[in-house]
């Protein structure tokens, strides 16, 4: 079960060089710097909206998770995304990836305090109203490397 135990919101702030946020550029940036400090992972996306030229190939309109693939293919996948209306998406480590994913819903109301019903979830980061990303999980360690890219203070979630 995925019960989150840190969070860290990155609003335009974050992103200067930019008017707005959830840009596919952004979410691919915080992928590339991220992916470094996962062990072996699959990427997996749910009620994803999103504009631009490659926002037919998200084809995530649904709470029900769907296979992305690598980091390179979540790349591939976010580079023709003007901007991400919503989503969200998991890294899911390779050694629970066998399980019955298809099955899993995720709620999508903003409830950060959620859990989801899935075993080996490493991080979450969650596109919300083009207002900011929000990434979660339940290990420290990441957190704390994410958070020194940044420089942003890690949030504690009190269940």
């Amino acid at each position: 079960m995925f019960n989150p135990k840190y969070q860290i919101l990155l609003t335009r702030k974050y992103f200067p060089q930019d008017k707005v946020v959830c840009l596919g550029t952004q979410l691919i940036s915080i992928v590339s710097l991220i992916q470094a400090f996962l062990p072996g992972h699959m990427w997996y996306g749910a009620d994803v909206d999103a504009v631009g030229k490659g926002a037919k190939k998200c084809n995530i309109n649904n709470i029900q998770l769907n296979v992305i693939g690598t980091d390179f293919q979540f790349i591939e996948y976010c580079s023709d995304i003007e901007q991400f209306i919503g989503g969200v998406f998991l890294g899911i480590n390779t050694n629970f990836v066998s399980q019955d994913i298809q099955g899993i819903e995720l709620e999508t109301e903003d409830e950060p305090f959620r859990s989801i019903p899935c075993e080996g979830v490493l991080i979450e980061i969650r596109a919300f109203d083009t207002s900011y990303f929000a990434i979660y999980s339940e290990d420290l360690d990441l957190m704390e490397k994410t958070a020194k890219i940044y420089d942003i203070e890690i949030d504690e979630i009190k269940s």
